[in-house]
């Protein structure tokens, strides 16, 4: 009864909020219970609760669908996207299964390095520190000396090394890379990303796939020619995979003002993208002026209350690690 009671107040609280209003969840991993992962994850128990609160209230659609229904003046009442950013495997191994079994759809952001090198330079640093040979006990790097003898103490030496690296520019940041590499002592790199194959199946499914730029740098600290080349080319990528035009992206790390700026949003928009998100939290009430700067929530809280208040307020809490 107390749940009926609930889920009534909830409706009417979001009739009165929904006209023109498109809510952007984002989620970047999602693995079982006791995975390792190098960045925040929700577990599959989680994300899958998530995805019944979220069929519960909303109506789902990409972000194509979502801007193209705005255009027309038709978006429906509690209109949201799913939103998945970078592309690791457990998009395939995990978010896909889930989504198709609540028959529900999502717009995945995809950094196109991953699907040459199996995997993008945050778990490659974590790779190279953890996968180092169990003799040595150390590692000296831009002049830190971190203890090895432990797989916590690996664990946070790869953390600290990721928050060094990544606010370097991205030819720095590589040549780093390669130099953690040779100092780890590591076994070549593992596939921990989405293969083409898989993209394309997806697709088929009704998966839309925006672009998230080729090497995942941060726009704002690159010269102008190589912040358009990142954008460019993640979206020629994608098209040549798919074969069709892929109209949305996603800004690395994507803090307004920080992380991209308006120079960033009209190399976007010339670049052919209709639409773009940031992680700036908040709902869209006005998706031609906002569409280039979208916003998105990440809706971490577990209880349905806390889940749901954090969509109603737009105050999702965002990690830097889109």
């Amino acid at each position: 009864m107390m749940g009926t009671v609930i889920f009534r107040i909830v409706q009417r609280i979001l009739a009165t909020l929904s006209k023109n209003r498109l809510t952007i969840l984002t989620y970047h991993r999602v693995a079982p219970e006791g995975q390792v992962t190098f960045q925040p994850a929700l577990t599959t128990e989680q994300f899958e609760q998530q995805l019944i609160w979220i069929k519960r209230y909303y109506t789902v659609l990409t972000l194509a669908q979502a801007g193209q229904l705005a255009a027309q003046g038709t978006l429906p009442a509690n209109a949201a996207v799913i939103t998945i950013d970078d592309g690791y495997s457990d998009c395939y191994e995990h978010i896909y299964p889930l989504l198709l079994k609540h028959n529900l759809t999502a717009s995945f952001f995809i950094t196109t390095a991953g699907l040459a090198e199996g995997q993008l330079w945050e778990e490659s640093i974590a790779q190279a520190v953890i996968d180092a040979p169990l003799a040595r006990s150390e590692l000296v790097f831009r002049n830190q000396r971190y203890p090895l003898q432990t797989y916590q103490q690996r664990l946070y030496c790869s953390q600290q090394v990721i928050e060094t690296l990544k606010y370097l520019p991205l030819a720095e940041r590589q040549t780093e890379l390669k130099q953690l590499w040779q100092l780890a002592g590591a076994p070549s790199a593992a596939q921990q990303f989405l293969t083409q194959a898989q993209i394309r199946e997806m697709a088929l499914q009704g998966m839309e796939f925006g672009a998230h730029t080729v090497n995942h740098p941060i726009l704002a600290l690159e010269q102008d020619d190589v912040a358009l080349a990142e954008i460019v080319q993640s979206k020629q990528q994608l098209e040549a995979i798919l074969q069709q035009q892929v109209v949305s992206f996603a800004y690395p790390n994507g803090q307004y003002g920080r992380d991209f700026s308006e120079r960033h949003q009209a190399m976007v928009a010339a670049a052919g993208f209709h639409y773009a998100v940031s992680t700036n939290a908040g709902s869209n009430t006005d998706l031609k002026q906002q569409a280039h700067r979208l916003c998105r929530i990440s809706p971490w809280p577990t209880s349905e209350g806390r889940f749901l208040y954090s969509l109603l307020n737009g105050s999702g809490k965002h990690y830097d690690a889109s």
